[in-house]
């Protein structure tokens, strides 16, 4: 150590960079995990209204607060094994029945359960083939030869707005790809590509340091 402080400023400063790089994937990781702990305390948290929700159903057992919060949290997930369980033995179709019937005849509700629920069946892993229009896709806007991005197909339908086919398309944000922008792409400016979906949301996340693992280039 006292050699290292020896050798001046700069190597200290190169040591201290050196260790700031080799922290910072662990840094990312743990910001990127507290940024979702926090969207989903925002909407499950003790003084939300699903929050809320759950300490009246704990409150039936203990008086305290915060352990009432926590027994209605975990009488709620043991519900929810309960039901992957029926699911799983094959009530699957009379659960999703009975759940159809209850929210579709709700006004404005109805709407959005039936596209969350054509979102979740896409991730549903007993039918893969659903997932196969998803794929990783190059974007160019105004000419080919301009500015283009790296963006996921939703699925292989195109679209006819004024006579022109469209791709629906989304572009990511980064570091966080859960976010981003739904576009509406003309069909010749989507240009498929070798990269996996995989391998975009990591691109993404490392704010493009990865792309050397999943895109050919060169450096000059």
């Amino acid at each position: 150590m006292n050699q290292l402080l020896c050798k001046g400023p700069k190597r200290l400063a190169r040591a201290f960079l050196a260790g700031l790089l080799a922290v910072l994937p662990v840094v990312i990781t743990v910001a990127i995990v507290a940024w979702v702990a926090g969207f989903v305390r925002q909407f499950l948290g003790p003084h939300t209204l699903i929050g809320d929700g759950l300490t009246h159903l704990g409150l039936r057992f203990v008086t305290n607060g915060t352990a009432a919060y926590l027994i209605g949290g975990l009488l709620t997930l043991g519900c929810v094994l309960l039901l992957g369980l029926a699911v799983e033995a094959g009530a699957k179709n009379f659960v999703q029945r009975i759940f159809d019937a209850a929210m579709k005849r709700i006004p404005i509700v109805g709407s959005i359960y039936g596209t969350s629920k054509q979102l979740v069946t896409l991730f549903d892993k007993k039918d893969p083939d659903k997932l196969q229009g998803m794929k990783a896709v190059f974007c160019f806007f105004g000419e080919k030869t301009g500015a283009g991005l790296l963006a996921l197909l939703v699925s292989p339908e195109q679209f006819t707005i004024n006579g022109r086919k469209f791709h629906i398309v989304i572009v990511p944000t980064a570091p966080v790809p859960v976010g981003g922008g739904l576009f509406f792409v003309p069909v010749e400016m989507v240009q498929p590509t070798d990269v996996s979906v995989e391998g975009l949301m990591s691109i993404y996340v490392s704010m493009g340091v990865s792309a050397p693992q999943f895109l050919p280039g060169t450096v000059e």
